[in-house]
């Protein structure tokens, strides 16, 4: 009998060995994949396009392995989304005049910043996805051509979009649901460029090696009647218009985007309050805490936990004051602006301003305009909200030289 069990074990070690032992004089490639990419830098201000079965996307690159954008459609949701990439990591998305920030990425956590088409912004810390933002960064083409690397890459970061999109809808927004609602993680196209490398399949770079060897029928884009470039040429046109638009948005927003940069790249906890303007000015932030005690730049640390983490003197901000969580003190906080006195000459004399305060789960966002050692009181708080109605006299700030 135990010669049974010997026998039986050494058959399964045997039939193991050669199932998994490699053909090596007869490797067969596997299937090309049902996609297309194709060079368009001499055409477009893209760099290459990637067709898929029903979604398609543009790629503009840095260099040779680093995406700088991506401009996608989606069929599934028929909408077009433009992401904009920072050192391999996604830093803005666009979609329907929403704006999306993506900071802090930590394992399957992100910081999102939302801007609402409204005017309204919102910061969600330490979102959870399925998607593990660590392993998302380009890769370095070692075995590979760098347009590969460019390709996979930007799908990458891509990918991940939705999947942070998904999350931030199910926190509650309903705002934020609208322009996702029908996005899931996992895309097609997405999920198989991912994958794509360019000695696997012998793909080779630019629209006429592609179409030779594979053609186009396999693709849904409608691009597998008598017209393929024609076909490619109104979807650059398409994609073209979009990209102008999601910029132009930026380009009208970029107030409401500073102010969330500032916010999602400093100090942060049970209250945190924001400043940002828009020139060369020194505006300063004041704050007092519920014992009185002033936070600014020539006092940067209260004995409550207040702490002034970043004050700006060049210009535009942001100034950051901040309590760790669960070290706020209970009672009430009034917030000031003063645009600052310099001794010489050239500064601006009037500036426009943004103060975002993010205090003990409530968040509001404050503009104006602020005049050449003007204060202005920004608002009162405490847990219960913002006052309605400051009192105006109920401080005077310290204007010391710096």
């Amino acid at each position: 009998m135990k010669k049974f069990y010997l026998l039986t074990l050494v058959l399964m070690m045997f039939s193991l060995y050669t199932g998994c032992k490699k053909d090596n004089g007869n490797e067969k490639k596997p299937d090309p994949p049902d996609l297309s990419v194709i060079n368009i830098s001499q055409e477009s201000e893209w760099d290459y396009m990637v067709l898929g079965k029903s979604d398609y996307y543009f790629v503009k690159a840095k260099n040779s392995s680093s995406p700088e954008a991506v401009l996608f459609h989606s069929s599934e949701a028929n909408k077009d989304y433009s992401i904009f990439i920072d050192n391999g990591k996604i830093d803005k998305v666009v979609v329907d005049d929403y704006i999306f920030l993506f900071r802090n990425f930590n394992g399957n956590k992100v910081d999102l910043g939302v801007v609402f088409p409204n005017g309204e912004v919102k910061v969600f810390r330490e979102l959870e996805t399925d998607y593990d933002w660590d392993a998302q960064q380009c890769i370095g083409g070692k075995s590979t051509e760098a347009w590969s690397d460019v390709i996979r890459g930007a799908s990458r970061v891509a990918a991940g979009v939705p999947c942070a999109l998904s999350v931030a809808a199910a926190i509650g927004s309903s705002g934020i649901a609208t322009p996702v609602a029908l996005w899931t993680c996992g895309n097609f196209l997405l999920g198989l460029t991912a994958d794509v490398m360019q000695n696997d399949f012998e793909v080779h770079n630019g629209f006429t090696d592609f179409t030779n060897q594979y053609g186009l029928a396999s693709t849904a884009v409608s691009c597998s009647s008598g017209d393929p470039v024609g076909c490619l040429s109104d979807l650059s046109s398409g994609a073209l218009s979009e990209w102008a638009d999601h910029q132009e948005e930026i380009e009208n927003r970029q107030d409401d985007i500073q102010i969330l940069e500032g916010a999602l790249e400093y100090g942060y906890g049970d209250v945190q309050i924001t400043l940002t303007w828009d020139n060369t000015a020194d505006l300063d932030l004041h704050v007092f805490d519920p014992n009185d005690e002033e936070i600014y730049w020539n006092h940067p640390y209260s004995n409550s936990g207040g702490d002034l983490d970043v004050d700006d003197i060049d210009g535009y901000g942001p100034e950051n004051i901040y309590w760790p969580e669960n070290e706020a003190p209970n009672g009430n906080y009034g917030v000031y602006v003063h645009h600052y006195v310099w001794d010489n000459s050239g500064y601006p004399t009037t500036s426009n301003y943004t103060v975002l305060i993010n205090a003990f789960g409530n968040i509001e966002k404050f503009t104006g305009t602020i005049s050449l050692d003007e204060t202005v009181h920004i608002t009162d708080f405490n847990h219960n909200g913002f006052k309605t109605e400051v009192q105006k006299n109920t401080f005077s700030i310290t204007k010391s030289k710096k």
